[in-house]
């Protein structure tokens, strides 16, 4: 594609350079020679047509010769991408044999010089992220992952595997930085050596991210751990970070939610800052397993008092009242901070009503004989 775009270029820019040179050439500015300005008028006219119909001939054959030029260009630009994406190919093979002879080095300039010949290679950036793997460059390896999807979108079934663990290992660089993991964890936990774990655990780790990182241990020393957990932790005893993982370690393993909301719950008042906002989750999360919403909006809501952004939970609360999360951020439901909100509206209710007023009927009111009038009969009586 790049050869291709490149020769386009280069005929364009000829047959502008040839086509402004046989308009130079019969321009009448610049046809005149200086002997036959003082030739008279018919032998003037008669070299003007002699100079007409050589320019005109020169035009044609001019003309014939660059259109002859741009079939030759034209044939040939298949020929010329056809070697190009030989020489791309040829480049990359030569890569992927270093990298499999295990000369890293090599195998790393081959596929950049692939890649310099063609940024839309996508096999060399996918192999540039496996290489990146080795070396443990993470971000590195997404990057290049990334690249070659977006090259080649037919990579996608045998890239996105590699991704995932790309990224599992990005997120694990907290814990090879501070080089804490459940496999020392473990040896302690079943010895009940409490104190050690807890130094472990005083280093600025991420716990959420240790108690479920599952690398390098076995599922069945996994589920040792957490059944040891189960039996012995107590919420009442241990410093507050290590009663937060033992909490977590049960939260993510499923294994005693009862037991994991005591121990989170004991720590939450001590925890600090991003400690205590994650704990509230977490907790909040456990309340909602164990059927109690009102208990687990009331954790989450605790979190955002702490500190956490609302939209850090609002998924949370948008699953328990079961509306969109875009109804819990709505902007319309939160009111500015400098926003005085109106007086309430309070109506006076009457506790009695007061009597009718008093109404004059004069003579009407008056109280007549009934008994005189039932017995002789009204005058109107037939």
């Amino acid at each position: 594609m790049y050869a291709e775009k490149e020769q386009g270029t280069v005929r364009r820019a000829w047959t502008l350079l040839v086509m402004k040179r046989l308009a130079r050439r019969c321009n009448p500015q610049h046809r005149h020679s200086g002997g036959s300005r003082n030739l008279p008028g018919d032998r003037r006219g008669e070299h003007r047509g002699i100079r007409l119909r050589r320019c005109t001939g020169s035009f044609v054959f001019s003309a014939a010769g660059l259109i002859l030029l741009s079939y030759v260009l034209w044939g040939c630009g298949g020929l010329r991408s056809e070697i190009y994406r030989e020489e791309t190919a040829h480049g990359y093979k030569a890569a992927c044999q270093h990298y499999k002879q295990g000369d890293y080095e090599a195998a790393k300039s081959g596929f950049d010089n692939v890649i310099a010949l063609d940024p839309d290679y996508g096999p060399a950036h996918a192999a540039l992220g496996n290489l990146a793997l080795i070396r443990e460059d993470y971000p590195g390896a997404l990057t290049h992952y990334q690249a070659a999807l977006t090259a080649d979108p037919e990579l996608e079934t045998e890239v996105q595997p590699l991704i995932m663990v790309a990224s599992a290992h990005k997120a694990r660089a907290p814990l090879q930085k501070a080089g804490v993991t459940l496999t020392q964890i473990y040896p302690l936990v079943m010895a009940d050596r409490t104190a050690e774990v807890e130094a472990l655990l005083e280093k600025d780790i991420p716990l959420q991210l240790l108690a479920r990182d599952s690398m390098g241990i076995t599922p069945g020393k996994l589920g040792e751990m957490r059944a040891k957990i189960a039996e012995k932790a107590d919420p009442l005893k241990g410093a507050t970070r290590y009663r937060l993982f033992m909490g977590y370690v049960l939260f993510f393993g499923e294994t005693d939610d009862a037991k994991a909301a005591a121990l989170v719950e004991s720590a939450v008042p001590q925890a600090l800052e991003k400690d205590q906002q994650e704990a509230f989750v977490v907790l909040g999360q456990l309340r909602e397993r164990q059927g109690e919403p009102n208990a687990a909006v009331d954790a989450y809501l605790a979190a955002v008092d702490a500190g956490l952004p609302l939209t850090d939970v609002a998924h949370h609360l948008a699953r328990v009242y079961r509306v969109d999360i875009e109804s819990i951020l709505s902007p319309k439901d939160t009111p500015a901070e400098d926003t005085v909100p109106p007086a309430p509206v309070r109506i006076k209710v009457a506790t009695h009503l007061p009597p009718p007023p008093v109404v004059d009927l004069g003579a009407v009111s008056e109280p007549r004989d009934v008994q005189s009038t039932v017995g002789t009969g009204s005058r109107n009586t037939f």
